[in-house]
């Protein structure tokens, strides 16, 4: 189905006229395995002070293949996290809206980067992190292998209900779909220390100690780092954290359904074989028809431009800017743009998803765009 967001009535009962017309839209995120698709800020969000989470796809809608994250805020003089590690997660950052500033360290190794929009930033396990959000408008998205992890938010146990209330202060909505509240008042208060030393059960270990450095020049610390002025290449093992700047990582056009450009920020290599996550840009389909994919693993494409056309279960599906579904493994479906340029993040589990079978079979690529004929 096709739908619009051009008149604010419509936009008001979206979720409900999905509902009723599309067994594959919904407006919640299901609590099991399904395919599904969900529009951009649909999903009942969590305030963590001016911040909202929402979570596009959580541990029970993929099976603990990933959680797929939004998270929106305004600007911030204070970090947006505590500084801490995963022993388990890999976490992942992408700056889809706005900037925000990342830091890693791991084996004393320190760096930074401002994310602007298309950026991402690889935070393998046992590196420590934190984030500070910058500019007015910026929405983040988070891809955490394995999924679950927003369990440490969104839990039942009694003492998981205390960790709830300690770190949020209530669920989010708005009938006129506002990724945050503008009225929030900044809480720059730092949990407890019972509450944080809770957080490690949930593979979440507090680096108290850890002071994020503050001599980034041109949006990149240490000084000779290359940022949005050079090639960016992808770490070579599952261990090192590492930061690729939007067009700046490794390309490659694929000829399938027309011309692809896939740029990979995680492959098997850096996954250790758990998922990959690359930027899949297409050109409109014509004069071709779309090919069936089919994949063990479970995916997500969450679109970031254009307008992106997905045909599974009988049902045809055309999904615009933020709008994300989900795919389960062995799941047959089609996927296409019928405008002249659509890009989508996609998110695979395994090491055998869409991507990196299209990098298989394309050609490296010096151009995020493809040629002109």
């Amino acid at each position: 189905m096709h739908y619009s967001r051009g008149i604010a009535a419509i936009v008001a009962a979206l979720p409900a006229t999905q509902a009723l017309n599309s067994s594959i839209w919904v407006d919640q995120v299901p609590n099991y395995v399904r395919p599904y698709a969900i529009p951009h800020y649909s999903a009942t969000g969590l305030v963590i002070g001016q911040q909202i989470y929402r979570f596009p796809v959580t541990g029970p809608s993929s099976d603990n293949a990933f959680t797929l994250i939004s998270t929106n805020a305004p600007g911030s003089t204070s970090l947006g996290v505590l500084p801490h590690l995963h022993e388990v997660h890999y976490e992942n950052f992408f700056n889809f809206r706005g900037r925000f500033q990342l830091w890693t360290e791991k084996d004393g190794d320190e760096e930074t980067r401002i994310l602007t929009q298309g950026d991402y930033g690889g935070v393998p396990h046992n590196t420590t992190h934190t984030f500070q959000i910058l500019d007015p408008d910026t929405e983040m998205v988070g891809v955490i292998q394995p999924g679950g992890f927003e369990s440490i938010i969104f839990a039942s146990a009694d003492f998981e209900r205390d960790l709830f209330y300690a770190l949020a202060s209530a669920n989010y909505s708005s009938p006129t779909f506002s990724p945050y509240d503008p009225s929030a008042v900044a809480d720059d208060s730092s949990p407890p220390a019972s509450v944080i030393a809770s957080l490690q059960q949930f593979d979440v270990y507090a680096e108290l100690d850890y002071t994020p450095r503050t001599d980034a020049v041109n949006g990149a610390a240490p000084a000779n780092s290359t940022w949005h002025t050079g090639a960016n290449a992808l770490a070579t093992n599952d261990s090192t954290p590492y930061f690729v700047a939007k067009d700046y990582g490794p390309k490659y056009l694929s000829t399938e359904n027309g011309y692809q450009v896939i740029q990979p920020f995680v492959t098997p290599v850096q996954s250790a074989g758990n998922f990959s996550l690359s930027t899949i840009t297409m050109d409109k389909l014509s004069n071709v028809t779309a090919s069936e994919q089919n994949f063990a693993g479970h995916a997500a494409f969450e679109v970031l431009e254009g307008q992106l056309m997905v045909s599974m279960e009988g049902e045809l599906l055309s999904l615009l800017q933020g709008d994300v579904v989900f795919i389960p493994g062995n799941t047959t479906y089609t996927y296409y743009s019928l405008v002249a340029y659509t890009k989508v993040l996609h998110i695979a589990q395994g090491a055998e998803g869409l991507d990196t079978t299209l990098i298989a079979g394309a050609t490296s690529w010096d151009s995020p765009v493809w040629p002109t004929s």
